[in-house]
């Protein structure tokens, strides 16, 4: 249907005018009918957190999955794919793209009919490592080895055959915002509040004293500490920590539901750029 065809359509609820249609290039409800596109064909038994064993009479997310994951209710979700008219914010459609897991010119698309200008995935890794450091993480299979920076983007990893344990890396590289923002990550991270959450603060306190000049660590906090009430309340420990050099913690597979491994977290610095972190997580 061309543009000029829809430009006198009404979505049911007659919310959109012919002058958002004209703005923004699309149908009534062009921004639902992707949505429930894109939700159709992820695959459920590969998110943690969601119920892979019930059956289903359509293949994909639900709307109630989709609005869990994206951290807001099911109301609220249906109304957005029925084509109610609202205003979103960046950061609401960024963690929208992640939870759909789009590539970039989906996410682009995401943007353009919700009516925003699309902007920059805030997650994306700068700078490279060099050959030493990826042959270095490659070798230290079969455990899971990565690099990052000093606001934690993760640079590149390696890749474990038996489980996928970097697959949210496909849709936010940041492994705080992850930690904290994903629901899926308190099925990954075993005993998340005290053994993963609460020492992750402590390292980001850590990192804004020993960088009073990062305004990049200072949005980091900001963003967790909105978008988690756990983490606000653990803020107000006053941790400090430099790293978890050491520590012993669980994971469970992303593939494998009910399988965890216990691992031994070892980190480094290269001497060539201190702000990098290679974290190998020593399978025990």
């Amino acid at each position: 249907m061309s543009i000029q065809t829809r430009a006198g359509m009404r979505d049911r609820r007659g919310l959109m005018s012919d002058q958002h249609h004209r703005a923004n290039g699309s149908g009534a409800n062009d921004l639902g009918i992707f949505l429930a596109h894109w939700r159709a064909r992820m695959d459920h038994r590969r998110i943690p957190g969601i119920d892979g064993g019930r059956r289903r009479l359509k293949p994909g997310l639900t709307q109630n999955e989709t609005a869990q994951l994206a951290g807001v209710s099911s109301a609220w979700y249906r109304e957005l794919e029925s084509g109610s008219e609202r205003r979103f914010s960046d950061e609401f459609l960024h963690k929208l793209a992640g939870v759909l897991r789009l590539d970039a010119d989906e996410r682009s698309a995401l943007f353009r009919l919700a009516g925003n200008t699309p902007t920059p995935w805030l997650t994306a890794p700068q700078g490279p490592i060099g050959e030493d450091l990826r042959t270095i993480i490659d070798r230290m299979l079969p455990s899971p080895a990565y690099v990052s920076n000093l606001v934690w983007d993760v640079l590149a990893h390696n890749s474990p055959a038996e489980d996928d344990w970097f697959f949210w890396v496909g849709y936010e590289r940041n492994f705080m915002r992850f930690a904290f923002l994903y629901p899926e990550a308190r099925e990954i991270l075993v005993n998340w509040e005290k053994d993963w959450a609460a020492p992750s603060l402590a390292q980001i306190r850590f990192a804004i004293i020993a960088h009073p000049e990062s305004v990049e660590l200072q949005q980091l906090r900001d963003e967790i500490l909105d978008g988690s009430p756990e983490a606000r309340e653990l803020w107000s420990s006053q941790r400090n920590r430099a790293h978890p050099y050491g520590d012993v913690r669980r994971l469970r597979s992303p593939e494998h539901p009910g399988r965890e491994a216990e691992v031994r977290i070892t980190a480094f610095s290269p001497l060539a750029n201190c702000d990098l972190r290679l974290v190998i997580l020593l399978l025990v």
